[in-house]
């Protein structure tokens, strides 16, 4: 073999390889995500009736081509699936998945609960850092009793919420400075049945709040039925968003306190998500769009199917 015809076959196979995808020395490496999509343990976590294994839904999740899960530890509940935070962390690294995100609620305005928040918060950002991610989801205090899951509402108790937004403000920033000095994103997470529900309420946090320490997780079927619109929210606080949940749902009002009945999988619902897509490319936007289905009909793995079918064929085309 002479010169040139050894030159040609190397030429050759390294155009096989770059072809192939295959990693190695002078292959372009494949273009970093804008968008990474993940889904919430919640689903199936909370599925009535069910006690599944999160093992399943780390398979369903990874199997549907996801990027991550939102996971928020509750008490032992690794131990209960004979799982480690390590042994967890190395199941989501086996399936290519990472945690996106913790969600941290409490009642920010009550002076007197102030330490323990802040030793809690401590605790979760703790988490965060240890399974690589950067977001916190901060859950405003409800509109009643935080310790109902549904907060319901008192007529006495809605007068006073614009001064226990204006309490809460001060501490949400001191917790997203914290927060971010170690690498950390916070964000408030609009949600029906909390103190932060209209969009008169999500205005005034983000007025009171520091856009360098706190951003803005939207939660686009919450603002609906919060009586908002949650594509003009989206646009208008487009420069605080750092993370998101999305969920479908009918109607812009809910017959409190139950909000569940008007939940549906992306795409089957009245939200305009490719109008939010087109919001998050104008703006290009990077970072973690989380799917969480806090009621299904379906099976969880059916509801996150078909979510992720209408994400595929609908909104990832627009943007990426």
């Amino acid at each position: 073999m002479d010169r040139r015809q050894f030159l040609k076959r190397v030429t050759a196979a390294s155009a096989l390889v770059a072809g192939s995808g295959l990693a190695g020395y002078g292959c372009t490496p494949a273009p970093e995500k804008n968008i990474r999509w993940a889904m919430g343990w919640i689903l199936w976590r909370d599925f009535r009736g069910a006690n599944i294994h999160i093992r399943e839904a780390v398979d369903n999740i990874a199997n549907l081509g996801l990027d991550g899960i939102e996971y928020t530890p509750r008490r032992d509940e690794l131990a209960r699936f004979d799982l480690t935070r390590e042994s967890f962390r190395d199941l989501l690294t086996e399936k290519n998945l990472t945690v996106t995100a913790n969600y941290f609620g409490g009642d920010f305005h009550d002076p007197n609960r102030r330490a323990q928040i802040m030793t809690e918060f401590m605790d979760r950002i703790e988490n965060v850092k240890f399974y690589g991610a950067k977001n916190i989801v901060i859950g405003p205090p409800g509109r009643g009793n935080w310790s109902d899951y549904h907060h319901e509402t008192t007529d006495d108790s809605v007068d006073i919420i614009p001064e226990k937004i204006k309490a809460m403000a001060p501490f949400i920033n001191e917790l997203g400075k914290i927060a971010l000095d170690q690498g950390v994103e916070t964000g408030i997470h609009p949600h029906t049945n909390t103190i932060v529900e209209n969009p008169a309420e999500i205005d005034m946090i983000m007025e009171l709040t520091d856009p360098q320490y706190v951003g803005l997780v939207p939660d686009t079927a919450h603002i609906e039925l919060g009586g908002g619109d949650s594509v003009a929210i989206i646009r208008k606080y487009s420069d605080r968003l750092n993370y998101f949940h999305l969920k479908d749902s009918v109607g812009r009002t809910f017959e409190r306190p139950r909000f569940e009945p008007y939940l549906r999988e992306m795409g089957n619902g009245d939200i305009d998500f490719p109008a939010i897509m087109n919001i998050l490319k104008e703006i290009g936007f990077k970072g973690w769009l989380n799917i969480e289905q806090d009621r299904t009909e379906m099976t969880p793995l059916e509801s996150a199917t078909q979510s992720v079918n209408y994400i595929n064929s609908t909104l990832k085309p627009i943007y990426t």
